[in-house]
């Protein structure tokens, strides 16, 4: 076992000593000596990386076709994952239209009905009724499993002054602790006590008024968790270093809608004054830039041309196109509608990017309105395809480059230069296929997926549960636009 990547065929290493092929160690802001290995042979199915082998499901992709036609995003994800919670306020009811069949979203109904509240569909209406929830506590086996299950730390503290919940798990990205949240409450005089993997919240005998807490980091799940907690109660919170995404955009004008007086959206500094009356409303999530970005990737690999119907509602997807039009992408917008075409090929326009070193451009994540962090997995799959080179920061998350081990098995010419940086290197990739497996992660392992459509090459790839906790209908909507895609029983 190498690197943590148990191999069975022979090891060949790509780069030794701090220098890659045709990279200079001059050329960059850091560097370290990194050996990056590759598996130059064939793989046996069961021989993968490891967050393969604890998910289900595998696809089979013949790659090579040129993707066309018109497609609607998904509902944006993380909205949906915010408003949800907040159904515990809504004691007058809670309305979420388009909600997609995810694994997260089951997870979080699971969690709900568990502490009594109801829900039916009427069309295409998910219709909650929380007037029967009896208990401040989430101890299931979900509630530990599911990451998301924090988010009810506000709105059940909010009801009920105090709330009990685990220590939950999540996806592979990182170690991304809970101590946000727990140190945003405490700096509002909430009690929070950490005891084995549960943790308690409760308000103090006379807590209110005016409180401000400043996020020791842009934290949107910690921003909307403040906020929802802060629109159920009487008190004004201020929060400094909010998150600013469209996702929390969405879920705090589902919270202005409601009742709650919120100055500041859109901005990193909000007032939220609550009531403890939330009225009832209607929600839908806008779409999701995630989801349209993997779209826009899908056209330039394959050489196609896809139109995503409201793929830039709001502008959310300005930044986005942006930087995706300096891989050479033909990008236009009529309205709301995005078409994307990638007949003419991609290359690198090193000169629109900033630097790492001499002629080396950098794509670095940064919290909204920089480029986001689940949207760089699929523009490292583009940078293969393109020609010239490039250097890509994740500074976010130690292990949100662990899919590029699969790419490189698949014929990528990649150089790691730690955990957070990498360089795709010249000439531009020409996939050769093979079995591969999913690094656990839902982005990482779209970028796989996405490198699996590009060339005329058989792909098998394990662990492909995964992308059903943000996309249900992958596999179908591809299909439709071209691609020969077949779910292999495991």
């Amino acid at each position: 076992m190498i690197l943590g990547v148990p191999f069975r065929s022979t090891i060949r290493i790509h780069c030794i000593s701090g220098r890659a092929r045709g990279v200079d160690a001059s050329q960059t802001e850091e560097w370290s000596e990194t050996v990056v290995l590759r598996d130059g042979d064939t793989r046996n199915s069961a021989i993968l990386a490891s967050g393969a082998q604890t998910m289900n499901g595998t696809y089979k992709v013949f790659g090579g076709n040129r993707l066309e036609g018109t497609v609607t995003p998904i509902p944006n994800k993380n909205s949906l994952m915010g408003a949800i919670p907040i159904v515990v306020l809504a004691q007058n009811g809670l309305e979420i239209l388009d909600m997609p069949k995810t694994h997260d979203v089951a997870g979080y109904l699971e969690i709900l009905e568990s502490i009594g509240v109801r829900h039916r569909q009427n069309g295409k209406t998910t219709v909650f009724d929380s007037t029967g929830i009896s208990t401040h506590r989430i101890l299931s086996e979900r509630g530990r499993q599911f990451r998301g299950s924090f988010s009810l730390a506000g709105p059940l503290l909010a009801r009920f002054g105090e709330a009990v919940l685990p220590i939950p798990g999540g996806c592979k990205l990182g170690y991304r602790s809970i101590a946000t949240h727990v140190t945003a409450f405490r700096e509002l005089g909430v009690r929070a006590e950490e005891t084995g993997d549960v943790v308690s919240l409760s308000l103090p005998r006379g807590w209110g008024c005016r409180h401000m807490v400043w996020l020791s980091e842009a934290s949107v799940t910690t921003t909307i968790n403040i906020a929802s907690f802060a629109a159920g109660t009487n008190a004004e919170i201020e929060i400094r270093n909010a998150a600013c995404e469209p996702h929390v955009r969405d879920v705090l004008l589902l919270l202005q809608k409601m009742g709650a007086r919120i100055d500041g959206i859109g901005s990193n500094h909000l007032f939220v004054g609550g009531t403890d009356e939330l009225r009832h409303a209607v929600f839908q999530a806008t779409p999701d830039f995630v989801d349209v970005a993997g779209y826009c990737v899908a056209a330039g690999v394959t050489k196609g041309r896809i139109v995503v119907r409201g793929g830039n509602t709001n502008d959310d997807m300005a930044g986005i196109l942006k930087r995706l039009s300096y891989f050479g992408l033909d990008i236009s917008l009529d309205g709301d509608d995005v078409t994307i075409d990638g007949e003419r090929g991609l290359e690198i326009q090193a000169e629109k990017f900033p630097k790492a070193g001499h002629e080396l451009p950098k794509l670095a994540v940064a919290p909204w309105p920089g480029f986001p962090v689940d949207v760089l997995p699929v523009m490292v799959t583009l940078a293969t395809k393109a020609a010239g080179r490039i250097l890509f920061q994740n500074w976010m998350y130690e292990s949100g480059f662990d899919f590029t081990r699969e790419l490189m098995y698949m014929g990528a010419d990649i150089y790691i230069c730690d955990p957070q940086r990498i360089i795709v290197l010249e000439p531009k990739t020409t996939y050769t296929g093979g079995v591969v497996g999913s690094p656990g992660i839902i982005q990482g392992t779209k970028a796989i997926f996405l490198a699996a459509l590009a060339d005329p090459v058989e792909t098998t790839i394990h662990g492909t549960e995964i992308l059903m906790r943000r996309y249900p209908d992958i596999l179908e909507t591809y299909k439709k636009l071209g691609a020969e895609i077949t779910a292999v029983t495991d």
